[in-house]
């Protein structure tokens, strides 16, 4: 009984620890995006749902960290969160290269977006620069083209409603309903 009862501890633990990791790795995203963008930084706290993980493999904290943020960069400059970021592509290109190898355009384009996706985890890529001289615009056709296919359609911000609560501390957000002025009364 209790052998099975300890199993089922493990095992939420091995589900939640890395859910909790994620929870904040997007803060920390968030937070990061706020100072880069500080004109938008209530739209950039309130995106926190956009940051659902994609697939398994965005446990990996660099994956993850490069999926959100593009996404909060896309928030900052008021674009389209729904297409498919340039992490959830590499992802589905190198789980593709399991099955069959890539075309030169495809690896083109797996090498372009791990740079930009992952800036901080560089890979040794020799010939990346003849390979955008030679396959430069259908790498271009492909990521647009995999950026569409590979969307996630419910991933919009949608209508943003605030307490003037963030974090558990009050704060003039220009979504707050009503507005929360601070240092006056509202009783």
């Amino acid at each position: 009984m209790f052998t099975e009862l300890t199993d089922l501890i493990d095992d939420v633990h091995r589900e939640l620890v890395p859910v909790f990791d994620m929870m904040e790795w997007a803060e920390d995203e968030i937070s990061a995006a706020r100072r880069r963008h500080p004109a938008h930084a209530d739209t950039l706290h309130h995106s926190f749902a956009l940051l659902t993980p994609t697939g398994d493999r965005m446990r990996t904290e660099f994956v993850y960290r490069g999926h959100a943020r593009e996404l909060l960069d896309r928030v900052a400059q008021g674009e389209d969160t729904r297409p498919a970021t340039a992490a959830e592509i590499v992802l589905a290109f190198c789980y593709a290269s399991q099955t069959a190898p890539l075309s030169a355009t495809a690896t083109g384009l797996v090498f372009r977006l791990w740079q930009e996706a992952f800036p901080d985890t560089p890979v040794d890529i020799d010939d990346q620069e003849h390979r955008e001289q030679l396959y430069g615009s259908s790498i271009d056709d492909a990521e647009a083209d995999t950026r569409a296919r590979l969307a996630v359609s419910s991933r919009v911000l949608g209508t943003i409603e605030c307490g003037g609560w963030h974090h558990g501390e009050p704060v003039t957000c220009s979504y707050a309903t009503p507005p929360l002025r601070l240092g006056h009364n509202t009783a």
